[in-house]
């Protein structure tokens, strides 16, 4: 492919050459140089690393991209003629031991969490749920699996790590209906493009006030606060040394020493 047309891809998504590196998982100083034009032909799979991070495989879920696995195991290049096209009555379908989320008519498998990535999520919950209850505030804090229809449509149900839900309203016996206040993801080497790009697009969108994606492989929290749809947002890099104070208190901080390594 083109670096041009990756050049213009990054344009347009606003990413520096370091989100992209996060995002890719190829080092800054490689992709300094491809774009820079140091380096003209670049491996392979760093190509196909980059190229799959811009969202600009030939499908937007491309069996081959690495990041995301459509529903059917189908040969490469292939496409199902309902990809894009599933809906809530085919994700309630998929059998309960099958993790899944529906992004924009899309079904897409989740890998089984890590040792490592549940011990995380668990003490974020800890941390936050004991803040909670010590203040005897009005928001519950929710674990995977939790099903959350975002849009409010009948294309999309994401399955977020942790969130926060100030709004009762929106919390019924088996989903939450629409947006929580605030989203935690873990990111993994099979999540990170749909973690970085697909959604945080989505939480942006449908009005999440801040969401945290955790990478324990670069022991990193990015933490994006949004102030609505149609402005920038602000981000901010801590790493497990930090305490990262969730915007949406005013004093409360994740402590992230205490996680285990």
């Amino acid at each position: 492919m083109n670096i041009d047309i990756l050049k213009a891809r990054k344009k347009e998504l606003g990413l520096t050459n370091r989100q992209l590196a996060e995002i890719s998982g190829v080092s800054l100083g490689t992709i300094n140089k491809i774009f820079s034009g140091a380096t003209r032909y670049p491996q392979l799979d760093t190509m196909d690393a980059l190229i799959s991070a811009l969202g600009l495989d030939s499908l937007q879920y491309h069996p081959d991209s690495h990041a995301d696995r459509l529903c059917e195991s189908i040969p490469a290049y292939t496409v199902s003629p309902k990809n894009g096209h599933y809906t809530l009555d085919d994700y309630y379908a998929l059998p309960d031991r099958i993790h899944a989320e529906l992004i924009d008519g899309y079904l897409i498998f989740q890998d089984p969490p890590t040792i490592r990535h549940q011990a995380i999520i668990g003490e974020l919950f800890f941390q936050i749920y004991s803040y909670i209850r010590e203040k005897k505030g009005p928001c519950k804090v929710l674990l995977s699996p939790i099903d959350v229809r975002l849009d409010n449509d009948n294309k999309t149900m994401l399955e977020p790590d942790l969130i926060i839900v100030c709004d009762q309203k929106r919390i019924e016996e088996k989903r939450v209906n629409g947006a929580p206040d605030f989203v935690a993801e873990v990111v993994s080497s099979s999540s990170r493009k749909r973690d970085y790009l697909v959604k945080l697009n989505k939480y942006w969108t449908a009005g999440v006030h801040e969401y945290w994606i955790i990478d324990p492989a670069q022991e990193r929290v990015s933490v994006y606060r949004f102030k609505d749809a149609e402005e920038d947002f602000d981000m901010k890099t801590y790493g497990f040394c930090d305490s990262v104070p969730i915007g949406i208190y005013e004093d409360l901080a994740i402590d992230f020493t205490e996680f285990e390594p």
